[in-house]
């Protein structure tokens, strides 16, 4: 890995970012950490700026922008994971949403399998085809006549068909503002430049992606379930890590409930089974008084991360870890 030497034991950010982004390029995307924990710190502080992560310097993987999606917090995910004293034999990504997280950790090599899982049968649909039926779905997506009157067709269609329900979903997905899948959310109007609609639809970038995912299904397994169930269920895998982000919802936060369509989680019973099992875990939160004091009861390590939302507004996310790490 020559274009990341410059980068080891090198703390000028202009050299880091530009050898960052050299590699970057090189290797398409498809980047392999080094094993460093130092050179992974490195980095991960490259790509901030001001404190703040720079996320058109991150990969995007995930064919969906997801309302609270994790883009932002890949830096960190890197650097847990590259924290480890062994790279993870299984990544658990039980509250999946556009699974950014799970995707890195494959597309980087920094785990060698990944479950994925979510209770939305509309977000099932998609992944499952996406991993089963790619092929088509990357087609349908690149050949889709994206006009108003066929949106409205589309949109009105029956979604009894897996197929049909999935490429609904996923166009839902990038023409409802912030990307929200909930009932009730409304399309975009003006959209960026004032493209409207169009503004969010790549095809082209959308079908590479999702053939990228294809590419790599035999190493990502999708349950469509309950969260907590996919926790308690690999609780006893050797060599598991968990990548655990809920619904904010917990402490009277109503985010979450808008968001999503399934928002309902006992927040307190995530944190008791975090606590009883022997394997690394990642948890975020949003900032609140009733999270913090979970995270305290169970002497669980708490993280203040910055962050800018889609409403151009800077706020504080937690990271929660078993025992320190960054």
């Amino acid at each position: 890995m020559p274009l990341l030497q410059p980068i080891i034991g090198n703390s000028n950010p202009t050299v880091v970012k530009s050898h960052f982004a050299a590699y970057i390029k090189a290797n398409d995307f498809k980047i392999i950490m080094p094993a460093s924990t130092q050179a992974l710190s490195i980095v991960s502080a490259a790509i901030r700026r001001n404190g703040i992560t720079n996320v058109a310097s991150v990969p995007q993987r995930s064919p969906l922008r997801y309302p609270g999606g994790k883009t932002w917090l890949i830096p960190e995910i890197r650097q847990w994971l590259g924290s480890l004293p062994e790279r993870p034999r299984l990544f658990v990504e039980p509250f999946a949403g556009g699974a950014i997280a799970a995707l890195t950790a494959i597309f980087e090599s920094l785990a060698d399998q990944a479950i994925i899982c979510d209770i939305d049968d509309n977000l099932s649909a998609l992944w499952e085809v996406i991993l089963n039926e790619g092929s088509w779905l990357a087609y349908r997506v690149e050949t889709f006549p994206f006009e108003p009157d066929r949106i409205q067709s589309m949109l009105l269609s029956s979604v009894e068909d897996r197929r049909n329900r999935a490429f609904v979903t996923l166009l839902l997905n990038r023409i409802r503002r912030g990307g929200i899948l909930a009932p009730g959310a409304s399309i975009m109007k003006n959209g960026e430049q004032g493209k409207g609609m169009a503004s969010r639809w790549y095809p082209q970038t959308l079908a590479r992606r999702i053939r990228d995912i294809h590419g790599v299904r035999d190493r990502i397994r999708y349950l469509h379930g309950d969260g907590l169930a996919l926790i308690a269920s690999t609780a006893l895998e050797h060599g598991a890590v968990f990548f655990i982000d809920p619904p904010y919802t917990a402490g009277g936060r109503n985010a979450g409930s808008r968001l999503y369509a399934h928002n309902r989680l006992d927040h307190a019973k995530l944190f008791e089974m975090m606590a009883s099992i022997d394997h690394p875990f990642l948890m975020t939160y949003d900032d609140c008084e009733a999270i913090r004091r979970m995270a305290a009861e169970h002497d669980f390590a708490i993280y203040n991360v910055p962050m800018r939302n889609s409403h151009n507004q800077t706020r504080i996310e937690l990271l929660i870890t078993p025992s320190p790490v960054f």
